[in-house]
């Protein structure tokens, strides 16, 4: 189960900007917002059944404990007991439906922490069956030679693979003769090395490198794949191939481990070339050279023994601080890697032990059960695309099925809500501003067993991976394609979309993002809680502003992960929420949370508190959002208050100049797509700079108060068409009502 990153608004608001304990004595709730979170709680309908459990470590006298008993009640008192040896527990069979508690304690104390409620409902809880590590293993050592691929895959002829399957087979064909001009890299193309601080030409060797490597890596598993499944080609034709996988391996296992590829200086480079060879080994089988496939192990071990020191680090360090971007995708490289290991290299049964069952129960850290990614779309494509390199063999090999997870399907409809076919970027986080790659997004749909997943999957035009696509089981899915709502909430990250009707076309789609997280502005969060993005008719409207130049750059901070750069309130000329900068831990506690959502075919609303966001520095940050769908209209009501008086900022920002009428209307344009911006509130406007090195031409503005004051409140009406609605403000001073074209708006 993924770990839930969440705590109760109380909690939020008494630990806003510090890291602190919790404000009674569950030792299960960790020191500080950084560890994990005991899930489930809340007494919510699992997902999953059975579902995964997670507690903060316990410590004795200054050691974590060696195990924990986990006890789980059901409604009539009959309780299950579970001995682990680590801070979560997956268990191997399904709960009955109805009401459970579960509380824990560790092996050397008797204090149990606080009891917990969840449920499993017949209907809504899906059956997810991992089973224990022996099994799984000798699951896997059954599987013979080739355990990478699916048994049918290998059994099936050629002549007889679907039409669509042997489509991919000629594109990986082509992607391959392609990529045999790739260049040989070499350590000494890379001179420099990590060190406190980093300098501007490592962090410049870092991009080279993985960008060096990764398409190495796929060339080499593209080979030895098409070698593998060579079903009618010529004899000569399939020696290209054997030859071409066993060139590229030979490359990348003759660069240095504790070179410039190294897990210290590139982690990304490490684990893609342990991965790339254990695959290659899978699928060349005993056809390759015995002293080049020894060489070959002799690397996959050191790189990889390094990948498990480094995420078990000190008394199970993901297990406890589960918040690192890499270290999430290098336990699944972890997983995948001793899979395919298992008998080949003596640690991996280890490594095995370690990672297998743990990365199933968490898989990431970045959303709860909910598939929220908090990083934003652009982490959650690339991530989904490291899912399908790492999920298939890891099925293939196991019988364990992850895009079947619960939380897999999920994560499926959380990618079709924020990045629906034809968004013309990303949406929140680092590279926002990014064109998707719609195939990576589609090739892991087209292996999700639900119906969103599969209308998500049919919606994007583009064609999947091939290199994926076509080592994916054979099976075809009777599931019926269907589309999800048109306004859905994530409530564990905070995000909520908004659409005219997610099925339109691109260029009839409007979409309205709205963002309140939990997550703060850790890792590849932005300070832009209370924020929002419209696009329409495939158009990018109200934009976030700036462009990625590398993660923690002085431009990043200085600007583009600014609250200053999205469509935020600011306050005494652009201070917005404070900012973590190089994963600062404390920056989970300066966050967002959303307390209501609603949609009906006509109207949906949001609210979102960003107050901790502002680190004390103002008193309350409230902002409502409603879209009324028939009227293709938003309106958004900021209530701001604070000690001392502050002139307040409305922030606005498009890809092309604003035109600001005398009335006070903004017009946004870009192509064909605008949206007119009023206020009702009496404001001013103008039009700002960003910093010198913003490293983006956009243009900006701001609707403020006129004066410094302690209590300020925006109305904006974003008109999309701008098809010149004129608002009307009504009702009373405590319960007003805007309403638009004969639609009521109740402000209150």
């Amino acid at each position: 189960m993924p770990f839930i990153p969440t705590r109760p608004l109380r909690y939020l608001l008494l630990c806003a900007g510090a890291l602190c304990a919790p404000a009674h004595a569950d030792w299960a709730i960790g020191p500080n917002l950084a560890t994990v979170r005991p899930a489930p709680e809340g007494d919510q309908i699992q997902g999953q059944n059975p579902p995964g459990f997670a507690w903060s470590q316990k410590t004795i006298n200054g050691t974590p404990s060696a195990g924990y008993e986990v006890e789980v009640t059901g409604a009539g008192g009959a309780a299950q007991r579970f001995q682990v040896s680590r801070n979560w527990l997956l268990p191997e069979a399904a709960f009955a439906a109805g009401s459970y508690t579960w509380r824990v304690r560790a092996r050397e104390d008797a204090a149990w922490s606080d009891a917990r409620k969840f449920r499993i409902d017949a209907a809504a809880s899906l059956p997810f069956i991992v089973p224990n590590e022996a099994a799984l293993k000798k699951a896997i050592r059954a599987r013979g030679q080739v355990r990478s691929l699916p048994p049918e895959l290998l059994s099936t002829p050629f002549p007889s693979l679907p039409k669509q399957r042997q489509a991919l087979r000629a594109r990986l064909q082509w992607a391959v003769s392609r990529d045999t001009a790739l260049a040989t890299p070499t350590d000494a193309q890379w001179p420099h090395r990590f060190s406190t601080p980093t300098t501007d030409a490592y962090n410049t060797q870092v991009g080279v490198v993985r960008n060096t490597i990764t398409p190495l890596g796929y060339q080499l598993e593209a080979a030895a794949l098409l070698w593998r499944l060579r079903g009618t080609d010529s004899p000569d034709l399939a020696k290209r191939y054997f030859d071409e996988a066993v060139k590229r391996g030979n490359e990348l296992a003759a660069l240095d481990p504790e070179g410039p590829t190294s897990y210290v200086n590139q982690d990304q480079a490490t684990r893609m070339i342990a991965l790339s060879l254990i695959k290659a080994i899978d699928l060349l089988g005993t056809d390759l050279d015995k002293k080049v496939r020894s060489a070959w192990l002799e690397v996959v071990e050191r790189r990889t023994a390094v990948i498990y020191t480094r995420i078990k680090g000190a008394n199970g360090r993901l297990d406890q601080y589960p918040f690192d971007s890499h270290g999430s995708t290098n336990y699944g490289m972890l997983s995948a890697i001793a899979t395919l290991a298992l008998d080949r290299i003596p640690a991996a049964e280890t490594w095995f032990d370690y990672a297998f069952r743990g990365y199933v129960n968490s898989i990431s850290a970045w959303g709860g059960a909910d598939g929220g990614f908090a990083n934003g779309t652009a982490y959650g494509e690339y991530t989904a695309a490291a899912y399908s390199d790492l999920w298939l063999p890891i099925g293939a090999a196991s019988g364990v099925n992850l895009f079947s997870k619960p939380w897999a399907m999920k994560f499926a409809q959380f990618m079709a809500h924020f990045d629906p076919p034809g968004s013309p970027t990303h949406v929140f986080g680092d590279e926002h501003e990014v064109v998707p790659a719609p195939f990576l997004s589609k090739s892991y749909a087209r292996q999700v067993p639900s119906p969103v997943a599969a209308w998500y999957a049919q919606s994007l035009n583009a064609d999947e991976n091939a290199r994926t696509g076509f080592q994916a089981p054979l099976a075809t899915s009777n599931i019926v394609a269907a589309p999800p709502a048109d306004a859905a909430q994530y409530p564990s990250v905070g995000w909520v979309a908004m659409h005219s009707k997610i099925t339109d076309a691109p260029a009839n789609l409007t979409s309205v993002y709205f963002k309140s997280s939990p997550y703060g502005s850790y890792n590849h969060s932005h300070a832009d809680q209370n924020s929002l993005v419209i696009n329409s008719g495939g158009r990018r409207l109200l934009i976030e502003a700036g462009k990625s130049d590398g993660y923690g750059s002085d431009q990043a901070a200085a600007w583009y992960r600014q609250t200053r750069a999205h469509n935020a309130i600011t306050y005494g000329n652009g201070i917005g929420q404070r900012l973590g900068i190089g994963d600062e831990k404390a920056s989970l506690g300066w966050n967002g949370a959303i307390s209501n959502f609603s949609t009906t075919a006509a109207l949906d609303t949001v609210t979102g508190t960003a107050t901790a966001a502002y680190d004390g520095k103002l008193e309350s940050a409230v902002r409502q959002v409603w879209y009324l769908r028939q009227k293709n209209v938003v309106v958004v009501r900021d209530k701001l208050a604070s000690s001392t008086p502050y002139v307040f900022e409305w922030n606005m920002h498009a890809i092309n100049p604003l035109a600001i009428s005398g009335d006070g209307v903004v017009k946004v344009t870009n192509g064909p797509a605008t949206l007119c911006l009023r206020s009702m509130s009496g404001n001013g406007i103008m039009p700002f700079h960003p910093p010198k090195n913003a490293a983006a031409t956009q243009y900006h503005a701001a609707f403020h108060s006129l004066a410094p004051v302690a209590r300020a409140e925006f109305l904006v009406v974003i008109d999309i068409g701008c098809k010149g609605l004129v608002p009307v403000l009504g009702g009373s001073s405590t319960e007003p009502v805007l309403t638009i074209d004969g639609q009521q708006v109740r402000l209150y």
